[in-house]
């Protein structure tokens, strides 16, 4: 009897070690590398401060504007850019198991001193399903300068189409009530900050799917 529990424990031990490997098997991981330039000179930008979200870990641009993250889960990530004396910058990209995502983005000097501005936690959430037909588009705003005020542009457009549209402009709320959605179709749609008429930084892009026609 003494035996067979132990040889119980055993079979325990082993199948909670399969199971503990299966589920390290289940995340994947790629690389993201890219190179961030002053939007005027197209010099590199050394000193930039580079973060994504979901959060891995943070860069630090080097002397050629280079950064890299060498280990990022597979799936889609906004990047964000921050420098002083620049307009903070975010972009989408995707992330795909051993391979190196590369891009490049630009820099725009800070000329009314704004300061970083993050445009996050968009509703309905990146990548939602199910979604109705008429719905509110909520975000977050983090900004350097609370003194600023900033108005919000916000566009959408169906997947394949050339043609977007508004669904709210110079708006000073962070939300805005969108409806006439076709069912059963992918949207995607994304926010511009604007300072005094200027641009001074663009969500990521975020996608959703609206639920199938209701017969």
């Amino acid at each position: 009897m003494k035996n067979l529990k132990i040889f119980s424990c055993i079979l325990l031990v082993i199948s909670m070690l399969a199971c503990e490997e299966e589920k390290l098997d289940i995340d994947k991981f790629g690389s993201v590398s890219g190179i961030i330039l002053d939007g005027d000179s197209y010099e590199p930008l050394q000193g930039v401060q580079v973060a994504t979200n979901p959060a891995s870990t943070s860069s630090i641009t080097d002397a050629q504007g280079v950064f890299t993250f060498g280990k990022v889960k597979e799936g889609d990530i906004a990047i964000t850019a921050r420098k002083k004396d620049y307009l903070s910058n975010s972009v989408s990209v995707a992330v795909y198991d051993n391979e190196d995502t590369e891009l490049t983005f630009f820099l725009i000097k800070d000329e009314n001193n704004v300061g970083w501005v993050t445009i996050y936690d968009p509703v309905p959430g990146n990548g939602a399903t199910e979604q109705n037909t008429s719905l509110t588009f909520q975000w977050q705003v983090e900004q350097e300068n609370r003194g600023k005020d900033l108005d919000y542009t916000v566009y959408y457009y169906k997947s394949n189409s050339t043609t977007q549209k508004i669904a709210g402009e110079n708006l000073s709320a962070t939300e805005v009530v969108v409806d006439g959605l076709d069912n059963s179709t992918t949207y995607y749609w994304y926010v511009v900050a604007k300072y005094e008429g200027s641009r001074v930084a663009n969500s990521p892009t975020w996608t959703f799917r609206t639920k199938d026609n209701e017969e």
